[in-house]
This record gives structure tokens, sequence and C-alpha cells, in this order.
């Protein structure tokens, strides 16, 4: 569901406000956003971190260099800049004491470098709903704005030798098979990416009296950089992917387990907690009432 939300920087104040309201703040409207904290504000905290903290360059982008607004959030690294409001385009003011229209409320702190978040729907009326801090080379204090009780769990570290790309499709061709009625999932190939993440291509094929008729493709960036130091955390987190899948033919959908960041979320790393992520991303999923 698309949430009208806005980008907003704080011009005076201090302190950590409850409400959307209470610190004088200027901002723009991003209408055609994703507005949750899983969307618009998983893109603004991996955007801090991308910039290594430079929150100011954040704002001057973001807000400064289109005063009025975005037209869908915030570009991705290899897409082009400039999808902004021109002056023609008539949009809502955004303001303070003009937030009945917006879903969410981002505004930043740079002097406290944080990152507020606000809800203006109408059953929060306003309410500041969460608050990330970043350091100075911008990793945040909190995996993500969203977390379910189920991901907040941080087991001890699993360390072990640096996983490769190849590793990781031995074992993905060593998974059980997971079919639900006349889908199979196929694992397809693993790739390192410019960060150094490793990705697995999924293919989920529809048959029909013993014939191919549907083929859905999804790249899963299931490993982060970090993630490849603990191998048995990566083959934990494959296994329980199998677990939670068998239990629910629903859950055998490409998207919904390319979406599964499971690793960079959350601080379980055992099977089992790992699975109770999983199946708690599930229940949370619009997929699961489908």
């Amino acid at each position: 569901m698309s949430n009208p939300c806005a980008i907003a920087v704080y011009t005076s104040g201090s302190g950590v406000p409850n409400h959307v309201s209470e610190r004088p703040w200027r901002g723009v409207v991003s209408p055609d956003s994703y507005g949750n904290m899983s969307g618009l504000g998983h893109q603004l905290m991996a955007h801090v971190q991308r910039v290594q903290g430079d929150m100011e360059s954040v704002v001057r982008q973001l807000i400064d260099e289109s005063p009025r607004g975005l037209r869908h959030g915030i570009q991705s690294p290899d897409e082009p800049e400039g999808d902004r409001f021109t002056e023609e385009d008539a949009r809502l003011r955004v303001a303070p004491d003009k937030t009945d229209m917006r879903g969410y409320v981002y505004v930043f702190d740079l002097e406290a470098r944080r990152l507020d978040v606000f809800s203006t729907l109408a059953r929060y009326g306003g309410k500041r709903m969460r608050s990330v801090v970043f350091s100075e080379t911008g990793t945040p204090d909190l995996r993500a704005l969203d977390l379910l009780p189920a991901e907040t769990v941080d087991e001890p570290l699993l360390p072990g030798e640096e996983l490769s790309a190849q590793t990781l499709k031995d074992w993905i061709e060593g998974l059980p098979m997971l079919e639900a009625d006349s889908t199979v999932l196929y694992w397809g190939d693993t790739e390192e990416g410019p960060d150094g993440a490793l990705a697995i291509t999924l293919r989920v094929a529809t048959y029909e009296d013993g014939s191919i008729v549907q083929v859905v493709e999804s790249l899963w960036d299931v490993v982060p950089p970090s993630a490849r130091l603990e191998p048995e955390r990566v083959r934990n987190l494959l296994d329980a992917l199998v677990d939670v899948v068998r239990e629910n033919p629903k859950r055998l959908d490409p998207f919904w387990i390319s979406e599964q960041d499971t690793l960079r979320r959350s601080g379980a790393r055992q099977r089992k907690s790992l699975a109770k992520v999983l199946r708690a991303r599930w229940a949370r999923s619009s997929r699961s009432e489908k």
C-alpha cells in the first residue's frame, strides 16, 4: 500500500519530540513513495549509510535540491537523479501544522545525528514511532526502523572461513526440493555484488499437464558482507527457510523470499530463531492474507 509521506529537517530547537508538531521543521513531499518504515524508512537509513554518515548531503539532495518534492522517493545508486516535482506541479504544502495528507513524516536532526519518524495516520495522530541515531560514519544504532520482536534477538557469533559464491551454490544445490501443488522452486546461480554481498537467483516454475506454463524469477540479496564471515549462520538461514516454506505452500513465493533480509535485520543465528523470524515476517506480510 502506498503511503504519502514527507522528508524534513528541524530548523530550531533540540531534544526528541514525541509529536510531529513539537519542533519547527521544513520539508518536502514524496507522495508516490511507499512511505512506511519498511519502505522509505529503509531507503533513508540505507542512504545515510551509503554516504558514510554525511547527513548534510542527504538533506541537501532530498530537500534543498528538491524544493517541490520527490516524485518517487530516493533513487538507487544505479539510477539517474532528477525525478523531482517541478514548479509546474501543483503539490500540497507540508509543514508541522499541515501534515493531514501525509502518512509518515521523516525528520532529520543534523546536530544530534538522528532521524525521527512520525506517523500522521488517524490511529497515531502525529505520534513519534521510532528514532535512529547514526554514528559519524553512518552506522545506525538500529538494524531497521520496523523491527519485529523476533528480530531483536542477538545470539553469539558463529565465526568461520569467509563464504564464497561457489560454496553458497554448492549448498543450495544440496537443499531439499521445495514444491507445492503444481509449483516448484529451483535454486539458480549465485553471484557476488559490488559491495561484497552474495545473492541467489530464485526461479519458481508452474506446471500444467507436465509442462512448464510459467517461470517467475527473482534475485535474493541474502548474504551481506559481514555475514560471509559466519558461514554456519548462512547455512542455518537456508535450512530455516526450507522448514518455514514447507509449513505453508503459500510461502513458496519468490518475491516474498527475496524480500527477506534476515541476516541484516536480526541478530538471530540459530536455525530455530531464524525460522521464528521468518514466520514473524510472513505474518506481517500482506501476502499471508491472500
